[in-house]
C-alpha cells in the first residue's frame, strides 16, 4: 500500500486539484445561469462541466494506464487492471469521508449543523454539478438536498478513470485527439 501510495499519490492529487478547479468553473457558470433565472441554461451548462471534467478524468488516466501497460509489458508482469478504480477512488477520498460525515442528517433530519457544513463543503467539492442538482428534483425537493445524490456523483469519476486506465494500458483508442503527433511516424502515429 505505502509503494501504491508512493507511485500514485501524485495522481490522485492532481486529479483532486482538477475536480477542485472545474468545481469552481461549474459553481460560475451555475451563478450566471441561476441569476439569468434560466433553469435549462443552468442543466446544460451543468452537463458541459461535468463531460469537461469526465474528460479531463479520461485525459490523465488514459495517458497514465499507457505509461503502466508499456512498463507491464516490458517487464512481463500483469498490467494491474484495478489500479484506474483505486486511483479514482483515492482521488474522491475526501468526498467520501464528506458524505460519510453528512449521514447523521439522514437520522437527525438537518437538526445537526455540522452535516449542513459538510453539505456546503461537498457542493463545493462537486460544483460542476451543482446547475443540474439545484434546477432538478424529485419528489419535492431538489437533488442537492437529497444525501444519496452525493454517493451516486463520485461513481462516474470513479468509473472513468478506471476504465480510462484499461483503455490506456491496452492502447486503445476512443479518440485521435490523445494521440500524440510525431512527423518521424507514418500517419503521426494514429491508426486510421
Amino acid at each position: 500500500m505505502k509503494e501504491f501510495l508512493k507511485k500514485y499519490g501524485y495522481t490522485m492529487v492532481k486529479l483532486f486539484v482538477n475536480q477542485f478547479a472545474i468545481s469552481l468553473f461549474g459553481i460560475g457558470m451555475w451563478w450566471v445561469s441561476m441569476y439569468a433565472g434560466n433553469k435549462p441554461l443552468q442543466i446544460v451548462t451543468s452537463i458541459g462541466a461535468v463531460v469537461f471534467y469526465l474528460f479531463l478524468l479520461y485525459a490523465h488516466m488514459w495517458e497514465l494506464g499507457a505509461k503502466d501497460g508499456i512498463s507491464a509489458d516490458a517487464r512481463g508482469t500483469s498490467r494491474g487492471l484495478w489500479r484506474g478504480f483505486v486511483i479514482g477512488a483515492g482521488a474522491n477520498a475526501l468526498n467520501l469521508l464528506l458524505v460519510i460525515l453528512m449521514l447523521p442528517q439522514i437520522f437527525f433530519k438537518g437538526y445537526l449543523p455540522v452535516s449542513g457544513v459538510m453539505k456546503t463543503i461537498s457542493m463545493l467539492l462537486h460544483g460542476m454539478y451543482t446547475g443540474f442538482t439545484t434546477a432538478v428534483g424529485f419528489g419535492g425537493h431538489t437533488f442537492h438536498e437529497m444525501i444519496l445524490t452525493y454517493f451516486i456523483i463520485i461513481i462516474p469519476a470513479v468509473a472513468v478513470t478506471g476504465l480510462a486506465y484499461i483503455i490506456g494500458s491496452y492502447n486503445l483508442h476512443f479518440t485521435n485527439i490523445l494521440i500524440p503527433k510525431n512527423k518521424d511516424v507514418k500517419n503521426n502515429g494514429r491508426p486510421k
